[in-house]
């Protein structure tokens, strides 16, 4: 990868970082259960994953993620976010033409499951008990679904717009 193309995917990851922070901090819904809350941060998380390589797409989802989290007081939740989100951008594909592809929707059930249970399991450790965080698994199991339908309607849109004909990555 030449310097040009390096120096243009550390700034669309911090970039996309920025767009994943906000969109938590910004766009959210309190479940009522353990402080969490449903997103739009990880349909960004979705579309970085498919927009940018594998390695800048998670630095982007971790740094993000865990930004978020630090600023609206959930430090306890920041060592797993950054273990959790990356490993969600590992079920999809940024060598694809297009964003909407058969393996990206399948990703977006895949990269749920590893939320819903890597979520659990972080709430399972932090309260110290396996058993609490079973009640918050129905709300969390909203929020992969939200955020899979947005990252598919605007995958289509940005599709039919050519965006990764504009953006134009040479290394893929």
């Amino acid at each position: 990868m030449n310097t040009s193309n390096r120096t243009r995917n550390i700034v669309l990851t911090a970039l996309f970082s920025a767009l994943i922070c906000v969109s938590i901090i910004f766009f959210h819904i309190p479940t009522g259960f353990n402080g969490g809350y449903i997103h739009l941060g990880d349909a960004f998380i979705y579309l970085t994953a498919v927009i940018l390589p594998t390695p800048y797409a998670m630095i982007a989802a971790g740094i993000g993620g865990a930004l978020s989290d630090g600023l609206t007081g959930g430090v306890l939740w920041i060592l797993p976010t950054m273990i959790i989100k990356p490993m969600m951008v590992f079920c999809f594909s940024s060598k694809s033409d297009n964003i909407i592809s058969k393996r990206n929707v399948l990703a977006v059930f895949l990269a749920g499951i590893i939320g819903v249970f890597g979520y659990y399991l972080a709430g399972a450790i932090i309260s110290g008990n396996f058993l609490s965080p079973v009640a918050t698994l129905f709300m969390e199991m909203i929020q992969p679904i939200a955020s899979g339908i947005i990252f598919v309607v605007s995958g289509v849109v940005l599709d039919k717009l050519k965006i990764r004909d504009k953006i134009s990555f040479a290394a893929k």
